[in-house]
């Protein structure tokens, strides 16, 4: 049964879902399926506050359709699969629909614009984050049914955290299987700014009021967005680097002080 658009995937904790964000990248670049998984599994109880079993169910749909669209790589070269959109977006609306969405949200609607962003850092490349984060604000703006302007600060600093990894992965000498430890702490800052920017724009407080409806400075929400991120490097990544809590510079340099902390994101 959907809960009222108004309610539904509002009540999170900004911290929780960024780290959980986090550790979904990571484990998507390392090449960790089932870890990866697991973290989207718990992202999606998170969020859309279901049943285990249809946050799996969702899980499953929503891992489908990303890992078929990393298969298809950049150019068609090699063992890269043509692109089936029409596939992708069906495994991305019922993974929605998993999750309970309001009867007055578009799944359909929202599975192209979730898909949107991974064309978009797939066809940008490493500079995509202002265009991908115009295509998650819509995105969110689509789930929440709020004013674009609302969720535009959560969709920026969304996408500069893609382009940080990004950018930062192919600078590093050590590849995307290194530590990262001059990216992943910034991208775990923006991650976490991301969310309670969401967090400020969902509130009831900020969806009645004039001014938040044309500020550009509030937002933030997804849910599988991780397992697709830069589907481009899909065929190309490895192990642990630096610690996921996206709270404190030791649990970002230490990998034991990350484990410690929990969340999603």
């Amino acid at each position: 049964m959907s809960r009222p658009r108004a309610t539904w995937g509002r009540d999170f904790d900004p911290a929780r879902l960024a780290l959980l964000e986090l550790k979904m990248w990571k484990a998507y670049y390392r090449r960790q399926p089932a870890r990866l998984f697991g973290l989207l599994v718990q992202a999606n109880r998170e969020q859309g506050r279901v049943s285990w079993p249809r946050a799996v169910a969702a899980a499953l749909l929503l891992a489908r359709a990303a890992a078929a669209f990393g298969k298809t790589g950049r150019g068609l070269t090699g063992d890269a699969m043509p692109r089936d959109d029409a596939a992708y977006l069906r495994d991305i609306a019922r993974g929605y629909r998993m999750l309970g969405l309001p009867d007055g949200v578009d799944a359909t609607e929202v599975a192209r614009r979730e898909l949107r962003w991974w064309v978009v850092r797939r066809e940008i490349g490493l500079a995509a984050g202002e265009a991908a984060g115009d295509a998650i604000a819509a995105l969110y703006s689509e789930l929440y049914g709020l004013p674009i302007a609302v969720v535009a600060e959560a969709g920026k600093l969304r996408g500069m955290a893609a382009e940080v990894r990004d950018r930062g992965a192919t600078a590093d000498p050590d590849g995307p299987t290194g530590r990262g430890a001059s990216y992943w702490p910034e991208v775990a800052r923006l991650l976490l700014a991301s969310y309670r920017s969401l967090k400020t724009a969902v509130s009831p407080a900020a969806a009645v009021s004039p001014a938040a409806a044309v500020s550009p400075a509030a937002a933030v929400s997804p849910v599988a967005l991780a397992a697709a991120a830069a589907p481009h490097e899909a065929r190309s990544l490895g192990e642990p680097g630096t610690g996921d809590s996206p709270r404190s510079t030791a649990a970002e340099s230490d990998p034991a002080a990350a484990r410690a902390t929990s969340g999603r994101g």
